[in-house]
């Protein structure tokens, strides 16, 4: 692919993720109890810009990846951005549960009828995740190659864990880095 085809490819995929991101609130968060940056952004909006680049990223290493032409990149990205959005809420909720059990289990007398329901939760919530991932697997292969297909099942994974890596260094590098599994 040549460097105006990829540029266009990319532009496409960029803005995809862009709208997609602008279209759909963040699941609620925890309250932030750092001030906003020095440039008087929010929390919010600097966690949003944040996924933004994030996705602007991982569009960029699958059009590489999976050498994509415009087409398939048109049909591809709005597909991940639609999972994107459920997989946060899921992520949310999956947080908010973490959270809860923490004080549950420090308690001096633990409710196990409280946390047996929270774990049952954590469950239900893991398994959502997983349906979650086959179903953006089965849209997926809809739109690519299998050989597109074995690259992105393999590249995906790798990009969330860099993210993630890079989410909590940045995180504790600034004192609020997270303690769950």
């Amino acid at each position: 692919m040549d460097a105006a085809r990829l540029r266009g490819v990319l532009f496409a995929g960029l803005m995809v993720c862009a709208s997609a991101a602008l279209a759909q609130p963040l699941p609620p968060s925890r309250p932030d109890p750092s001030p906003p940056a020095a440039d008087h952004r929010s929390p919010d909006q600097l966690r949003k810009e944040v996924l933004e680049r994030m996705r602007a990223l991982r569009a960029w290493r699958i059009v590489e990846g999976l050498k994509l032409d415009e087409a398939t990149s048109a049909r591809l990205f709005p597909i991940l951005a639609r999972y994107d959005e459920r997989e946060l809420a899921i992520a949310g909720e999956r947080h908010d549960i973490l959270h809860e059990l923490g004080p549950m289990t420090d308690a001096a007398h633990p409710d196990d009828a409280r946390i047996t329901a929270a774990i049952n939760r954590l469950l239900a919530n893991r398994a959502k995740q997983r349906a979650l991932e086959d179903d953006r697997i089965k849209d997926l292969r809809k739109v690519l190659t299998p050989a597109q297909q074995a690259k992105l099942v393999m590249l995906l994974p790798r990009l969330e864990r860099e993210f993630a890596r890079w989410v909590h260094e940045v995180a504790g590098s600034h004192g609020h880095g997270d303690d769950e599994p």
